[in-house]
């Protein structure tokens, strides 16, 4: 059985956001007794509030699934299932709606166990009529300020990433400026071809850290090594080749770059095994390194450098499909080489602007 309440003017806004326009706020009351549920969607409705009833667990999960709803009533006992498992079900599937119980005088104890689970109230029968808008108030006002202050609190969180990740970057500069743009370019790169690879966005958040921050363990290479001019001898490669492990240590100390991490320890590893520092092969190594590896390569090449000119795309794209299969990851190759010339060089471009 499903009630409807007629559709009046009813806002939700809450005054927490002015972009955010005013709309209805959805009720789903899920109680069996037919009495009890007409009493909730007349007054209800009578507030300005959009509400639906069902009377089955079974019909509040396809409720659920079917429609978005602000705040939800819950009866303890239902013919098909414990309001507590429905519960349960129901913030697995919208996590953070507020649930309110519905009880009889006996059942204040299970109740309390609801609150306990996730519940974010409870009325007892019989209740007062009155109260039952005021309650709707009360716990869609809380949860939406609540959001509203999480919001806030994971722009702050971002806000201050950024700026940990910035100061990574100044520091780097400060230490190897042989290859100015060299990072944002590769970065740029990377995540051109991880898009073509169709990597989720939740690995192409750390994928594009790694890149940025691929050489921050240089920082931790002495600077007779670092800055020396001229080649460096068997033990000074040696010490270089540490750069990997010293910038994975410093960045899996750092919550939100433990992701990258992973990309800076593998970005010398090779498809073949033979890279360094771990001679991880294939699949084993960091798919973002595999990626990372194709255009740190691509974009040595087609750079200017003291001892030689840039190489053209074809070149450049012919070397790495020499090495398809033994320094580079095939499938990736592949990806590489779907790319237009043209977005190789817009983003090359879009990075120099920058």
């Amino acid at each position: 059985m499903t009630l409807r309440g007629n559709a009046a003017t009813g806002i939700i806004n809450n005054g927490l956001s002015e972009n955010e326009p005013s709309r209805r706020v959805q009720v789903l009351i899920v109680e069996d007794e037919s009495p009890i549920a007409e009493l909730f969607v007349n007054v209800l409705s009578a507030a300005e509030f959009d509400v639906r009833a069902v009377t089955t667990a079974e019909e509040a999960m396809a409720a659920l699934s079917d429609a978005s709803f602000d705040i939800a009533f819950f009866d303890i006992n239902l013919p098909d299932a414990n309001g507590l498992i429905l519960l349960q079900q129901c913030l697995r599937i919208v996590p953070g709606l507020p649930v309110v119980m519905i009880t009889g005088q006996a059942d204040v104890e299970i109740a309390r166990r609801a609150m306990q689970l996730g519940a974010c109230d409870f009325v007892s029968k019989p209740f007062s009529i009155a109260s039952l808008p005021i309650i709707v108030e009360r716990n869609v006002t809380r949860t939406a300020m609540a959001q509203a202050s999480e919001k806030t609190h994971q722009r702050e969180l971002q806000n201050s990433y950024e700026t940990v990740l910035d100061a990574l970057l100044t520091a780097l500069d400060t230490r190897d400026t042989e290859t100015e743009g060299h990072s944002e370019r590769v970065t740029g790169y990377t995540m051109l071809l991880a898009g073509q690879l169709g990597v989720s966005a939740d690995e192409q958040y750390h994928i594009e850290r790694g890149a940025l921050l691929h050489d921050i363990g240089k920082i931790g290479v002495p600077d007779r090594i670092l800055l020396k001019p001229g080649p460096l001898t068997d033990s000074e490669w040696t010490e270089m080749r540490k750069h990997p492990s010293i910038g994975h240590k410093m960045c899996s100390r750092i919550d939100f770059l433990k992701g990258a991490s992973e990309i800076i320890l593998h970005h010398h590893e090779r498809w073949d095994g033979a890279g360094y520092p771990s001679r991880l092969k294939g699949e084993a190594v960091a798919v973002g390194a595999r990626i990372f590896a194709v255009v740190d390569t691509f974009d040595a090449m087609t750079t200017d450098r003291p001892y030689r000119s840039a190489l053209p795309y074809a070149a450049a794209a012919e070397e790495i499909l020499k090495y398809k299969g033994t320094q580079f990851d095939p499938q990736i190759v592949e990806a590489f080489l779907v790319v237009p010339e043209a977005r190789w060089n817009q983003v090359r471009e879009m990075v120099g602007k920058g």
